[in-house]
């Protein structure tokens, strides 16, 4: 496991190259961000399954964006939403939960905490995406069913975040075993 966390760490600072490269400066600002995400989840000491889970899933959203797949298939910006969501929702309760921020979290406060920083995580993406279509590439896809529907994937991404991080944590995988590699 630890070889492919390693694995997934080091891919985004080769996407940043791969994109500014072979694509386009735009794709490569994105490929930061994912790097900006990788280096959160290292510091944030998660189970490795949840850092490689985050990592492959943002490089997965990236990669999307750089192949147009959002442009090209109707359904895929849910799924990423849904996706992304997730494992963000949950590395921000984890992060925070290892940081002190919280105290001995039950079940449903899992859920509800993981749900609402989910939540606002994707209200904040969709500013972004905003700023995206208004500053930077007309193609960034806006609109009102657009951002309703991200939101929705993105709130039900979270709340599924919730769910399986509190089942996670009654199996063993709490803060004393987030120390991944």
């Amino acid at each position: 496991m630890r070889a492919l966390v390693l694995a997934v760490r080091w891919a985004g600072p080769a996407s940043v190259l791969l994109t500014a490269g072979l694509f386009d400066a735009v794709g490569a600002a994105v490929m930061m961000l994912v790097c900006l995400g990788l280096t959160v989840t290292w510091r944030a000491r998660l189970p490795a399954p949840l850092e490689l889970a985050t990592g492959l899933v943002l490089l997965l959203a990236a990669w999307s964006s750089v192949f147009l797949l959002y442009e090209r298939l109707a359904f895929w910006d849910l799924v990423v939403h849904f996706a992304a969501t997730a494992v963000l929702a949950e590395l921000a309760f984890r992060a925070l939960e290892r940081w002190g921020r919280l105290a001995a979290p039950g079940a449903v406060t899992h859920v509800l905490v993981a749900t609402a920083l989910g939540t606002a995580l994707a209200v904040l993406w969709e500013y972004a995406e905003f700023v995206g279509n208004a500053a930077v590439d007309p193609r960034v896809q806006v609109g009102y069913p657009d951002t309703m529907g991200d939101l929705a994937a993105g709130t039900a991404g979270a709340v599924t975040a919730g769910i399986i991080g509190a089942w996670a944590r009654h199996r063993g995988d709490g803060p004393g075993a987030a120390d991944g590699p």
